[in-house]
């Protein structure tokens, strides 16, 4: 398997656990028979700083992981994977885990810098793919 397959892989794996943070901090705060119902909002309550920088966090994974897929499964299919784009891939990989951990933590200047890691490997795959 192809280095970018197993970057998609590793991230989709990542992201498919990604939830969780946030969800110990739900059940937390909340309980288990929020978490387990239509959760209406608990007057008074609001969820811990960390918890809610993980929610944020998942949310931009998900804001941004489409694009990342789009781009291997194209690059795939038109056969053009490169040592740049293997390299790329997994720099994405490792850019999306950090800004979700240091966004987690309230890491705001790490954060940043993972996120255009991210950002800027997802727009290389992509201008691949058009060129």
């Amino acid at each position: 398997m192809t280095t970018e397959y197993q970057s998609l892989a590793y991230i989709s794996l990542f992201f498919l656990l990604a939830w969780i943070p946030s969800s110990i901090a739900k059940y937390q705060t909340f309980g288990l028979k929020w978490l387990a119902s239509n959760r209406h909002p608990i007057e008074g309550k609001s969820l811990d700083s960390w918890g809610a920088r993980c929610e944020r966090a998942h949310n931009n994974l998900k804001d941004n992981l489409p694009a990342f897929i789009v781009a291997i499964i194209l690059l795939g299919l038109t056969e053009r994977f490169t040592e740049t784009t293997a390299v790329v891939s997994i720099a994405y990989v490792v850019g999306r885990i950090a800004h979700f951990v240091s966004y987690g933590i309230g890491n705001t200047l790490a954060r940043a810098m993972f996120f255009f890691v991210g950002l800027f490997s997802n727009i290389y795959l992509l201008i691949k793919v058009v060129i």
